[in-house]
């Protein structure tokens, strides 16, 4: 009776702990009755029915998948909080060892009271003291530091290496120690995952942030820009009135003003960039990009149909994507001198990003010599490339990047204006 008490109190220690973990205010469930009833029937059969050791392993899988069922979080966030209450439950019942040995186990010695006696303090002071320390902060610590993930690799790896160490002593296979090897196995591959994974989240973000300070400060150099420019606009209509007292004719009028008001609207190309571009991000980039190739004689025109967050593609991805084959088109235009009439070689680059309901589309396009079929397909493989050796490597992360979001980049030559353009196309379609 006193054995089944304590293990009573045992497992309604763990489930308030977990609760606090999560958050929570603990209540009874028919989540909570399952796993109580599990529990008992578990450490019964251990103390009265021989069972086998290793059916106690069978006790954290459980808590483990109570946690899942009742709290509906995420995989990780279960396991560390399942794993934070077997820390803080023992490291408890360490504490509490000492005091209560000297004071009442010298005296009182009774191995069944003792563990009652135990697991009744450190349910006291874990409901005491959970009003005074949250729990919930220690969970929230170990989930953005990514401390505990290193916590339970270690953990794993001591508790695989003891176990082999008690095989390879005696010499034989022994069942239960078999057992909990291979569920050490498992949780130390699924923490492996869960950390390369937090790791790769990582370095996403830091490439967000990253563009973030880089191409918003573009967007709010922009909007500069066209305030200033703003500014100006009653100094042009002043201009364009008083051509009326420096012109013989209408015809000359008409010619100067048609001049200026072209030179205004190109100055202000820049504004359309603003209206038509919802992101700032992107509209900051796409502004970067076009202050790089003005510098080279290049006239970027675009098309930017993005709203401020696509659905399937994170914004540094999408620049990520988008800035690959700008810059090889600025590169390539930048090299051009004469065609092969000795004309100077128009450099002309047209950017499109638009994001319907159906796909995200990328296209790329530039002034340029005509390839033909079998040199546009070496385009991606990767160290090759017309610019030399070594280079190259950038169209093949391009597509390594479009393949894992199962899309498609189609490479062609396309006559615009009596002109070819080598024309870049990026399709990744939001169906599933």
């Amino acid at each position: 009776m006193i054995r089944n008490l304590k293990n009573l109190i045992e497992i309604f220690t763990y489930l308030y702990c977990l609760a606090e973990l999560f958050g929570k205010k603990f209540k009874i469930s028919i989540h909570a009755v399952v796993l109580v009833i599990l529990f008992m029937f578990i450490m019964v059969g251990l103390d009265n029915y021989g069972f086998p050791e290793y059916i106690y392993s069978f006790v954290y899988i459980a808590l483990f998948l109570y946690g899942l069922a009742y709290y509906r979080e995420n995989v990780k966030l279960t396991l560390v909080n399942c794993f934070l209450a077997y820390v803080v439950i023992a490291a408890l019942q360490l504490i509490m060892f000492l005091p209560l040995y000297y004071l009442f186990y010298t005296k009182y010695w009774n191995i069944d009271m003792n563990e009652l006696l135990l697991n009744f303090v450190n349910s006291l002071i874990i409901i005491t003291c959970s009003h005074k320390i949250t729990l919930k902060r220690l969970s929230d610590f170990c989930i953005r530091k990514n401390k505990l993930i290193v916590g339970v690799a270690i953990f794993v790896i001591f508790g695989f290496a003891f176990n082999f160490y008690q095989m390879k002593e005696k010499g034989i296979i022994i069942t239960e120690v078999y057992v909990q090897m291979v569920f050490f196995i498992l949780i130390f591959m699924f923490v492996i995952y869960e950390w390369q994974k937090s790791r790769v989240d990582a370095e996403k973000r830091k490439a967000q942030l990253e563009m973030n300070q880089l191409y918003y400060d573009a967007y709010d150099r922009l909007i500069m820009l066209i305030r200033e420019r703003q500014h100006d606009i009653k100094n042009h209509i002043n201009a364009i009135l008083s051509m009326i007292y420096t012109t013989d004719s209408y015809d000359e009028l008409a010619a100067k003003q048609r001049e200026y008001c072209g030179c205004i609207m190109e100055q202000n190309e820049k504004t359309r960039l603003v209206l038509s571009a919802e992101n700032p991000l992107i509209a900051g980039f796409i502004y970067s990009k076009v202050q790089e190739a003005e510098k080279s004689n290049i006239k970027v025109e675009y098309q930017i149909e993005i709203k401020k967050e696509t659905s399937i593609i994170p914004e540094y991805e999408l620049v990520e994507m988008a800035g690959v084959l700008i810059d090889n088109a600025i590169e390539a235009l930048s090299n051009m001198g004469q065609n092969a009439s000795g004309d100077n070689f128009v450099k002309r680059i047209y950017v499109s990003m638009k994001e319907t309901e159906v796909q995200v589309e990328i296209v790329i396009a530039n002034t340029s010599n005509y390839y033909e079929e079998d040199m546009t397909e070496r385009f991606f493989e990767a160290g090759y490339s017309s610019k030399g050796n070594g280079r190259g490597i950038g169209l093949s992360k391009l597509k390594s990047m479009v393949n894992e979001r199962n899309g498609e980049i189609i490479v062609s030559n396309e006559d615009i204006d009596g002109r070819n353009y080598l024309m870049f196309t990026i399709k990744i379609s939001k169906l599933k």
